[in-house]
């Protein structure tokens, strides 16, 4: 009996490791310091992930009420701290004559924007959301973002979730 229940815990075992783990980067999420920063002031860009965001995998909504997270399928790094990265080259990009924004874990600045992460996810409508809201010191801005997703798999869902991604700094920056 005891040596059934050893083989049935080894071979669940086996089945759980037979998986192999990929580990996935967000597109635009190596933070660029702006060439010109000479008399701006720095903004440290903070991400706060809604907790259903913060498992470590890529997440995707199976239908209106349920989310799965992959378990194989990876962030390479923390997700906030790539998206707070993303979000700074996007915010450089759009410019300001007064600012630029680096990572949080990269800054020191006293002034900082915070972005919520509420949605970020592939959907079973063939698309991505993303989808929170910004907070500063002179005041807040939602963002919503669902971008068709051009083909399957988690590599189709990574480009369509960055077009979301920059489709939400514009909406931010206004720009």
């Amino acid at each position: 009996m005891n040596k059934v229940l050893l083989s049935a815990a080894f071979l669940a075992l086996a089945a759980c490791a037979s998986q192999p783990v990929s580990y996935f980067t967000l597109p635009d999420s190596r933070f660029q310091m702006p060439e010109h920063t000479q008399g701006k002031s720095e903004i440290a860009v903070r991400v706060v992930l809604a907790a259903p965001l913060d498992k470590g995998g890529l997440t995707y909504q199976t239908d209106a009420l349920q989310l799965n997270h992959a378990r194989s399928h990876l962030w390479a790094q923390p997700l906030e701290q790539a998206a707070a990265a993303r979000f700074a080259n996007e915010f450089n990009r759009a410019g300001s004559a007064r600012h630029y924004f680096v990572p949080s874990h990269q800054s020191s600045a006293a002034q900082s924007l915070t972005v919520y992460l509420e949605a970020f996810q592939g959907t079973y409508r063939g698309s991505t959301l993303v989808e929170g809201y910004v907070r500063r010191a002179d005041g807040s801005r939602r963002f919503r973002a669902e971008t068709p997703q051009q083909g399957d798999g988690y590599e189709a869902m990574l480009q369509s979730l960055s077009q979301g991604l920059s489709s939400a700094a514009e909406q931010v920056s206004g720009k």
